[in-house]
């Protein structure tokens, strides 16, 4: 898997967008920074899966993501992995598929 972070420039502002709205992000925080963030969850949470996630079908993706950018804003990634693990083994189940070798 060469690029694990294929998202398009629409999909990180509409994911910054609702980042911002529920998160109560503060306006002193540049977009620069949380687009940083976004970038770094989805080549993590790719990464971790093995696969390039849709984050606009995959509600639970984008959810886990929608943390990730929390966590990282406040420095407390270490934490995030502990307490999100259970996500990311439910992304794997969700994203294996068998190649039927033998």
């Amino acid at each position: 898997m060469d690029n694990k972070n294929n998202i398009s420039k629409d999909n990180y502002n509409d994911i910054l967008l609702e980042i911002r709205k529920e998160q109560a992000i503060s306006p002193a925080i540049k977009d620069a920074t949380l687009i940083s963030y976004i970038k770094e969850g989805v080549y993590d949470i790719n990464d971790i899966c093995g696969k390039e996630i849709d984050y606009n079908a995959n509600l639970v993706a984008r959810s886990l993501l929608k943390n990730y950018v929390l966590y990282a804003n406040y420095k407390r990634l270490a934490e995030f992995k502990e307490l999100y693990s259970g996500e990311y083994i439910r992304l794997q189940r969700d994203c294996y598929i068998d190649s039927n070798v033998q």
